[in-house]
């Protein structure tokens, strides 16, 4: 009856001194957000999405540049007749990390803008320079 006993406290002991072990690493544990922390084992509530944020003309401004979180992009052309859709191809689009970002615009005929853009999880924010 002794070595049953002492398998059973063995194992008791093992399983105690083994649950031990696991260090809690703390991040974004979404393997969809856009700061996700592949070596986290414990959400801490940091998970950040992508979204999207464009640019256009809606009236015959040339060509313009549109710089945003260190990227640029080019306006090619104008749209008419309402918002345009992201990812349209004579408007600039960015896919960034929800959140707030200064940008700054220039055209071909000497207008220039600046301000802030908001990303917002999964959708497209338009915005209109004109």
């Amino acid at each position: 009856m002794k070595k049953p006993l002492i398998i059973v406290t063995t194992m008791l002991l093992l399983a105690v001194a083994g649950s031990g072990c696991r260090k809690d690493i703390y991040g974004c544990t979404d393997p969809y957000a856009a700061n996700y922390a592949p070596n986290a084992n414990v959400d801490n509530g940091s998970c950040r999405y992508y979204g999207q944020v464009m640019f256009w003309f809606d009236a015959n401004n040339g060509t313009g540049t549109v710089t945003i979180n260190g990227q640029s992009a080019t306006i090619s052309g104008y749209v008419t007749g309402g918002t345009p859709s992201c990812g349209n191809t004579v408007s600039a689009t960015f896919t960034l990390p929800e959140g707030q970002y200064a940008y700054s615009a220039t055209a071909t005929n000497g207008y220039t803008w600046t301000g802030t853009a908001t990303v917002v999880a999964d959708g497209c924010q338009a915005y209109q320079l004109h």
